[in-house]
């Protein structure tokens, strides 16, 4: 998996869509490795091992490719956007102590921030920028967050005075 300094980027952002729309669309195998990926769903490019890599960072894969509890969050509709969130803040930790809203940072910024950390070049940089925010794009960062400020409210509340 490319990677530079903890950053790591797929070679097509598009491999993450057409990764995501198969564990959407079929069933959980025991296993998800890149032998499974070409031969069972019919990708062939040898990159999509990239992918894979990435969801192991992102905690939807074990270490041996092995789905978790994240992955099958991924496939309940429900669940889907707030899994895919988690496992983004889990695989760039960095990004997400400096910039709690990092899904939300302009290109410029969150491009300044990559090139301090990890001093790649422009194109490695675009790569790392094109991952994150492909990813960010498919997420849902405000279900995490509502789910909190809701509970912290309705403590307040069920705690008020009538």
């Amino acid at each position: 998996m490319p990677e530079v300094k903890g950053f790591k980027y797929v070679y097509s952002v598009g491999q993450i869509n057409d990764i995501l729309d198969k564990i959407k669309e079929t069933g959980r195998s025991d296993k998800l490795t890149i032998t499974y990926v070409q031969n069972t769903w019919l990708l062939k490019n040898a990159q999509y091992s990239a992918v894979l890599d990435l969801f192991k960072d992102m905690g939807l894969l074990a270490a041996d490719g092995t789905p978790t509890e994240a992955y099958a969050e991924l496939q309940n509709p429900e669940h889907y956007g707030r899994a895919l969130a988690a496992g983004i803040k889990k695989a760039y930790p960095s990004l997400f102590r400096a910039y709690p809203n990092a899904q939300e940072l302009p290109k410029e910024k969150l491009e300044g921030y990559l090139k301090q950390q990890t001093g790649a070049d422009k194109a490695i940089i675009e790569k790392i920028y094109g991952t994150i925010k492909r990813l960010c794009s498919l997420a849902d960062f405000s279900t995490a967050s509502s789910a909190s400020s809701s509970t912290g409210q309705a403590g307040s509340q069920s705690g008020a005075p009538p």
